[in-house]
């Protein structure tokens, strides 16, 4: 008796999608690991500090002799979240959250973000969050999946994994086929 021939595998194509633009899910979970990052370091560097003023200084930052140690940690944050989101933009076009998500910020021609692309991109961030989120709106509405601070600082956010081209997995590359 003869063993049955096996039967062939057929593998569905993977559709690329390194260019298209980056949608609601792809764009909330990089910002949401960016945030945890951006807390995370600051909360550990504010901590590490307090730890050295007390041990040299024998104070530290509660110990300022009025109320403003809360502003001083609501500024000096704001500060920081800034400088993570600007010069990671700046320098590589995309920040830590961005790069293990796979998108990347681009100017709206194509071409990599500019550093002035950048500045403004998140100075005006915080607009798109003011009034509920309506300047999000238009990342699950618009065509091209652009909030308010892409509008405004001429930037786009599209699907960039480097060198190796991103693919969506071959069972939904085959559903979205059979449209």
């Amino acid at each position: 008796m003869t063993a049955p021939a096996p039967v062939p595998r057929i593998t569905p194509q993977r559709r690329a999608v390194t260019g298209h633009y980056a949608g609601p899910v792809s764009r909330t979970l990089a910002i949401g690991i960016d945030a945890a990052i951006a807390t995370g370091v600051y909360t550990l560097s504010y901590a590490g500090l307090q730890l050295l003023l007390e041990a040299f200084f024998g104070s530290g930052f509660d110990h300022t002799g009025g109320d403003l140690s809360g502003v001083v940690a609501a500024t000096t944050f704001s500060l920081w979240g800034f400088l993570y989101f600007f010069v990671s933009l700046a320098v590589a076009g995309r920040t830590i959250g961005m790069s293990l998500v796979g998108v990347r910020v681009l100017r709206t021609a194509g071409s990599a973000v500019t550093v002035g692309g950048a500045f403004v991109r998140t100075l005006v961030f915080p607009l798109s969050l003011l009034f509920f989120g309506l300047g999000l709106v238009p990342i699950v509405l618009g065509a091209r999946h652009r909030a308010m601070h892409d509008a405004i600082a001429g930037t786009v956010v599209v699907y960039d994994w480097g060198s190796r081209t991103a693919q969506l997995p071959g069972p939904l590359s085959e559903f979205l086929a059979r449209r």
